[in-house]
């Protein structure tokens, strides 16, 4: 919580500090650094904590030689990605934000192998200090950037500080709690290591591109300023992702647990918590879109006005995006790694297409904001797109007649509450939050009145995934 609240004020905060123009060129820098340096995963995190916890010697086997391998991968990506930027016409200053943000990166994939390992052995307290340590180092580095020495490459130094020294503590917890050692370089247990973890692998690639490349692109093709626009939006929109660490705590055991009992308990694990997310993922969507005027204006300021339109258009999308995770985790347990690949890899080849495509019309079709509502529209019909796919996979096995009342209901209140939210806009004057509020009621009491959510059911269900979690352990 304390590492989430950090986060949080700087995402908030940082687009009105650096104002449009500054924020997008991070924004993009820091994107397209990500989008390349995504190889240095491995997909290793998830083998670790799979293998890790049964076999703890297994970790020098391997671990050095992946570590000389990222090392590796790291001088032949700055390399790549100066050449590139050059070629390209970027400024010194975009390049040397965009290497900064790289270097960073390694050092953040590294210290979440590591972190993994203590995961793997459930020994997280030193963690947990270690991350809070990290965190306010890195929020205290861009303070200090942008309110004393006023650089805009201070930024990703306080993040590649923070990445170095985590890193550090992490390895010091590892070599004391794990024993291990960067000795052993057997690339035959690399290569073995790297082969299992390969569709993993490739489905991380291919998610990060296409969710990160449209900031890239839009900067690219219409400005820093319309990616500084889009950046604001989709930084407070995305807020709506504050439940995601639940699924990771929860939802693969829960899953795992129901799948090893029957596959029809699975079933009704599954759709059970689909219904679940939808019933706390749709009202925060909802009033992230309905509220987008109030958000941009109060957070980020009035140089953001033109984010409006799409940070309404992409608060949905976030609904999306929870029920795909929701559904990948089902195909993972069900060992369909590989289908998962192939979806992600359409939304990676359509996304970055599209975006070529209809991002400078869109700027001249809609004016100063239109390459963000592009991108906004895009990422849209990507995640809508790869949701239904994932739908279409799992088939009856994550909806039944129940499921479709819920969504039916759930539609109609949001309807209701639209209507009512278009109503109290354009016949009174009351102030933005007052009217998100009486939206807020009003949607309460519609859900619970049309049963598009059973708060009794919902406790219930949440209190037994956590019974059970404890009973596992």
């Amino acid at each position: 919580m304390v590492t989430w609240g950090i986060a949080l004020g700087m995402r908030i905060f940082l687009p009105r500090w650096l104002g449009p123009e500054a924020f997008g060129l991070q924004n993009a820098a820091e994107a397209f650094a990500t989008t390349c340096f995504v190889v240095l995963s491995l997909g290793m995190d998830v083998y670790i904590r799979k293998e890790i916890p049964v076999r703890p010697e297994h970790t020098n086997e391997f671990f050095g030689a992946v570590m000389v391998f990222r090392l590796v991968m790291t001088v032949l990506l700055l390399g790549g990605i100066t050449g590139f930027m050059w070629w390209v016409g970027r400024s010194a200053l975009e390049v040397r934000v965009t290497l900064l943000f790289g270097v960073a990166q390694t050092f953040s994939i590294i210290k979440e192998s590591l972190a993994a390992l203590l995961h793997a052995r459930g020994t997280v307290d030193g963690l947990s200090v270690n991350n809070i340590v990290g965190k306010i180092l890195w929020g205290g580095g861009i303070l200090f950037s942008v309110f004393v020495v006023e650089r805009l490459e201070g930024i990703p130094l306080a993040l590649l500080g923070s990445k170095l020294l985590e890193s550090l503590g992490c390895w010091w917890l590892a070599r004391k709690h794990l024993g291990l050692r960067f000795v052993n370089l057997r690339l035959g247990a690399l290569k073995v290591v790297l082969l299992s973890c390969l569709p993993l692998y490739l489905n991380q690639i291919f998610h990060t591109i296409y969710n990160k490349v449209d900031v890239s692109l839009l900067s690219f093709f219409v400005g820093n300023q319309e990616a500084g626009w889009y950046g604001a939006a989709s930084s407070l929109a995305s807020i709506a992702l504050l439940i995601t660490p639940f699924l990771g705590w929860v939802v693969m055991p829960l899953f795992a647990r129901a799948r090893h009992r029957s596959q029809e308990e699975f079933n009704q694990v599954l759709r059970r918590m689909l219904e679940l997310i939808l019933s706390i993922s749709v009202p925060i969507s909802l009033f992230i879109a309905l509220g987008a005027d109030f958000w941009i204006l109060t957070l980020a300021g009035d140089k953001y006005r033109e984010a409006i339109l799409a940070m309404r258009l992409l608060a949905p999308v976030y609904t999306f995006m929870y029920i795909s995770i929701i559904s990948a985790t089902a195909l993972i347990m069900e060992e369909r790694a590989w289908t998962l690949v192939w979806i992600s890899a359409a939304g990676m080849l359509l996304n970055p297409l599209l975006n070529a495509l209809f991002l400078r019309p869109a700027l001249q079709w809609l004016g100063p904001g239109g390459g963000g509502v592009g991108a906004s529209l895009i990422q849209l019909f990507t995640e809508g797109g790869i949701m239904l796919i994932m739908f279409a996979t799992l088939g009856k096995r994550c909806f039944d007649r129940r499921s479709a009342e819920v969504l039916l209901r759930t539609g109609a209140v949001c309807a209701t509450v639209v209507g009512l939210d278009l109503g109290l806009s354009a016949y009174t004057s009351w102030n933005v939050l007052y009217r998100i509020g009486v939206d807020a009621v009003a949607y309460f009491l519609l859900a619970v009145l049309l049963r598009a959510v059973n708060l009794q059911e919902m406790y219930e269900f949440v209190r037994m995934a956590f019974k059970k979690e404890r009973a596992a352990s």
